[in-house]
């Protein structure tokens, strides 16, 4: 018998155990989360393909060699009788029509198998009779099947039935034989049935029989992908001789029903406890067994039938692979009437002939008296022994565990004593003691108990939930502490700041002494304020570090995302890091590739990416090199830094991404730091689709690299331009264009509860040539600007009555305080909110007082708060997403999508931004046009693609 014709398709398989189930031998090994056929127990029944939902198992296609077979060589079919079912249910035609559509296909000959049931149940009456005679009636015990599936499961699993197994031919072989015989060597024959299964009899090479063996299903393809439509053709007749009893073959028990022509002589009684009929998936293979148990016990089938004619399935009419839906009792009543009227044909045309104890049909190719000498011929075959064949003993044994080696395995599914085997067959095995021999012999894993998993999901799933609860608590708890420490941070920060250039601009140029402690004490203030600076700026990196983490992970974080090119990126990370280097003496390498292309993503991310991981090299190499290395790989841009540092040993290599870990030797090599640079590192390479790892050996390095991937097309990205990026464009052309500080003393009002920051505040904007007013909470705020408003509000967030949020809401729906500029000044870091209420900058504490004041002097040169924007692009999408984020940050949006309502909106609407495609501005002159219509001579244009130069001039 051929192994291997069901296999399972593994990308499709879940492991489900539904295949388990309905196998009855179990020949399905589960390992590595995928399910295997054990060939050398599997009967290749096909039981698992028809509850497969995935379609993982599917059997041997034999369609491919069949067409081969036809276009080079003369064919004959051979049909199991069931095709009548096929023929009735699927194509609606006559049994006789169907075989015109075969030989339309390419068959030369089209015969029925069922000629060969008449030949092998007189090969069957002979044998037993042989039997009875060497063995006496008492020890004469045969088992019959013309089933492949039984034939595999007697070889594979209870071989001791073998001696009592009829080695006899089933149907479809014996027919094969004799058409062979009849038709010479060269006709390929191929033989078609509703069992998959069949191919693994058939196709055996020690019968060498059949070149090709389809199954109903893959007859059915081929027909149709053809075309023929056999309920349209002509009919014509089978070939060779046709039987007058095999044709009801198919039905249960019609193999052993045709002895009756012979069994008159043959000493037994078929209708008695001579005979018996088994079928069923269930039923025969456990009656097979009980027949292997006796036989193992007392050497002997004493008190069994004297014929045991044994099925699979029931009959030969409900095949797997039958390709056409229907059930038992129809299929069988098809066959039944089929039998009938061809009994009632043969006999009112005169058509049956007798010869030899055969009854056969005469017509066509077997008209008398031609058919007796074809008779002859299978009558020489039979005394020839053609019929016969060999069993094999494939025996697949298992072995069996000890019960210390049972117990183990059953522990490991959470069995520990007999009343926790519920055998509930949940997993596929009848039993758990089953399922755990199964492991034993590598057919299954451990732990694979469906109800044990469940029981352990459910427990892990409420840990899980609890540390998880446990892990927001840590974050929540590192977040407000963090937002807690930024107010005090800022006052440190500051007032050391203030303090420094007070003392280097005023006290110390005072200080002329050749006192040396005196000048030894001024050096010594000096470097302790450079100190508290330092290490105030190293505490908000820290605390910037947490909450930059803890706002990735919530999806808070704001991603500022515009085309850019990564050689940039690295330039500006390599100059931030220059100090470093010379620190340490280290020299650094920079290896990048020309002409990589732009990739779309958020700069400053990037950058502190790369400045991370060089910080990182620089820290644990004590000499040698650090090289940036970036190229173009298949479809990302691979950016390294590699260093000859001390590298770091592989049990640690998982966790260097992991927050709060540190690995080297924390007691005598313990790094600086949080742990969470590298965690970020990972988020935002991962957040721009991107994946980071390391590769190091202790000793000789490490290298750090991430991955970011292109986009798709042809030409650089230019359209996914973001607000900020715009500001920044509109912040250096407005300075460029303006003065420092407008004519006048300006007002600010610096609104917060912590009187160290308004203290703070005071001090720098009064430097700065403003007049300071204060304002102690947002209701105190607002009562002071109905007296004198301000030219700009500083605006703290969290506080006392009235957060910062509410005034600025309160003040921007006010027509008279509406145009005040407003800036957050925060530990609350929340710009989404804060731009949809209309405020113009955000700063989070602690804050940075020089860009502060730079924000402020742009502010105040423009006037007035709430700008308008015109937006002109041709790009639907693109004009979108730049007036939804535009008004959602506090601007009044006006949109053209063509130049034509650009250059009439803008003469309208006067806006004092432009943001214009750059393809649409090259191909009309907008900016030349605009700039010579009145009250347009000095909007500021900002284009989404390159900068045209020549119409920039203004």
């Amino acid at each position: 018998m051929l192994n291997g014709i069901v296999y399972t398709d593994k990308e499709k398989c879940e492991a489900c155990s539904a295949c388990l189930r309905v196998c009855r031998t179990k020949s399905i090994m589960i390992k590595d989360g995928k399910s295997e056929i054990i060939k050398e127990s599997c009967l290749n029944c096909g039981a698992c393909i028809t509850v497969c939902s995935k379609g993982a198992k599917k059997y041997r296609n034999s369609i491919e060699k069949v067409e081969q077979i036809l276009e080079n060589k003369k064919a004959a079919l051979i049909l199991a009788p069931s095709y009548v079912i096929v023929a009735v249910k699927k194509y609606n035609c006559t049994p006789e029509q169907f075989c015109t559509a075969l030989r339309e296909l390419g068959f030369k000959l089209v015969y029925e198998s069922s000629f060969g049931a008449d030949v092998v149940t007189k090969v069957y009456i002979d044998y037993i009779n042989d039997q009875i005679n060497k063995r006496g009636r008492e020890k004469t015990n045969v088992i019959t099947s013309p089933c492949p599936s039984l034939m595999n499961y007697v070889e594979k699993h209870t071989p001791e039935l073998l001696d009592n197994f009829a080695p006899i031919l089933s149907p479809m072989a014996a027919q094969a034989v004799i058409v062979r015989h009849w038709n010479g060597e060269e006709t390929a024959i191929v033989g078609a049935s509703p069992c998959m299964a069949k191919k693994s009899e058939l196709l055996d090479e020690e019968l060498g029989l059949y070149a090709e063996k389809m199954t109903f299903e893959e007859l059915i393809e081929l027909i149709d992908s053809r075309g023929i439509i056999p309920a349209n053709l002509e009919e014509s007749e089978f070939d060779g001789v046709q039987p007058f009893y095999g044709a009801g073959f198919p039905i249960s028990g019609g193999l052993t029903k045709t002895m009756e022509q012979y069994g008159a002589g043959a000493g037994f009684d078929l209708i008695g406890n001579n005979y018996l009929l088994v079928e069923g998936e269930d039923r025969s293979i456990n009656f097979l067994k009980g027949m292997a148990r006796k036989i193992n016990k007392d050497g002997t089938l004493t008190g069994y039938p004297l014929l045991v004619d044994i099925l699979y399935c029931e009959g030969c009419i409900l095949g797997k692979a039958l390709g056409v839906r229907s059930d038992f009792w129809e299929n069988r009543r098809i066959i039944s009437e089929y039998t009938r009227k061809r009994f009632k044909k043969a006999v009112q045309g005169d058509l049956v002939r007798e010869y030899k104890g055969y009854s056969v049909l005469v017509k066509n190719t077997a008209q008398a008296p031609e058919f007796e000498k074809w008779l002859e011929i299978v009558e020489q075959l039979i005394k020839d022994n053609k019929f016969t064949r060999t069993w094999n003993n494939v025996h697949y044994h298992k072995k069996e565990p000890t019960e210390k080696e049972l117990k183990f395995i059953l522990e490991y599914d959470g069995k520990y004593s007999e009343k926790d085997e519920l055998n509930c067959g949940a997993c596929g095995y009848e039993t758990c003691r089953e399922r755990a021999v199964a492991v034993f012999n590598g057919e299954n894993e451990l732990g694979g108990c469906i109800v044990h998993i469940k029981f352990e999901a459910k427990t892990s799933l409420e840990e899980n939930k609890r540390l998880q609860e446990l892990d927001q608590m840590k974050s929540d708890f590192l977040s407000t502490v963090s937002h807690e420490l930024r107010t005090p941070l800022t006052s440190v920060l500051g007032f050391s700041k203030i303090i420094k250039k007070r003392l280097e601009e005023v006290v110390f140029p005072e200080i002329k002494t050749d006192d040396k402690k005196v000048n030894r004490a001024v050096r010594q203030i000096n470097d302790n304020v450079d100190i508290i600076i330092s290490e105030s700026q190293r505490l908000t990196t820290l605390i910037n570090d947490v909450l930059d983490l803890s706002k990735m992970e919530a999806g808070k974080i704001e991603w500022k995302m515009e085309p850019l090119f990564l050689e940039e990126v690295i330039d500006r990370a390599t100059s931030a890091t220059t100090s470093l280097f010379e620190q340490k003496g280290l020299e650094l390498i920079k290896d990048v590739e020309e002409g990589l292309p732009q990739i779309l993503g958020d700069g400053d991310r990037l950058i502190q990416t790369v400045i991370n991981l060089i910080s990182n090299a620089v820290k644990f190499t004590d000499s040698g090199t650090v090289t940036c290395r970036a190229k173009r790989v298949d479809g990302e841009v691979v950016v390294g830094i590699i260093d000859t540092g001390i590298g770091i040993a592989g049990d640690d290599l998982e966790k260097v991404f992991e927050k709060f870990k540190q690995v080297g030797d924390t007691l005598t090599d313990k790094p600086k730091g949080t742990g969470l640079g590298l965690p970020i590192c990972k988020q935002i390479v991962e957040q721009h689709g991107g994946r980071i790892w390391v590769e190091s050996e202790p000793g000789k390095g490490s290298t750090f690299s991430f991955a970011i991937p292109l986009q798709s097309g042809e030409k650089n990205i230019i359209e996914k331009i973001n607000v900020d990026s715009l500001v920044k464009q509109m912040k250096k052309q407005v300075a460029a264009a303006v003065e420092e500080r407008t004519e006048g003393r300006k007002t600010i009002l610096v609104v917060d509860d912590d009187n160290n920051i308004r203290n703070l505040l005071r001090q720098e904007l009064e430097v700065a040539g403003y007049s300071v007013i204060e304002a102690a909470d947002g209701v105190e705020a607002i009562n002071l600007i109905k007296k004198d408003i301000p030219d700009l509000i500083l605006l703290d967030v969290m506080m006392p009555r009235m957060s910062g949020f509410d005034v600025a809401a309160v003040l921007k729906n006010d027509p008279v305080t509406m145009n005040i500029p407003i800036v957050i000044v925060s530990i609350i870091e929340n710009r989404e909110r804060g731009y949809s209420i209309g405020v113009d900058r955000y700063f989070t504490k602690p804050l940075n007082t020089e860009e502060l004041l730079k924000e402020i002097g742009l502010l105040l040169s423009q006037g007035v708060s709430k700008k308008k924007v015109l937006v002109v692009d041709e790009d639907k999408s693109t004009l979108k997403t730049l007036v939804d984020v535009l008004q959602a940050r506090g601007y009044t949006v006006v949109k053209a999508s063509d130049t034509e309502e650009c250059i009439s909106k803008a003469v309208e609407e006067k806006p004092d931004m432009i943001i214009l495609n750059t393809l649409l501005s090259e191909r009309h002159e907008v900016v030349k046009t605009l700039r010579l219509e009145k009250g347009l001579e000095n909007v500021l244009f900002l284009f989404t693609g390159k900068i045209i130069e020549n119409q920039c001039d203004g």
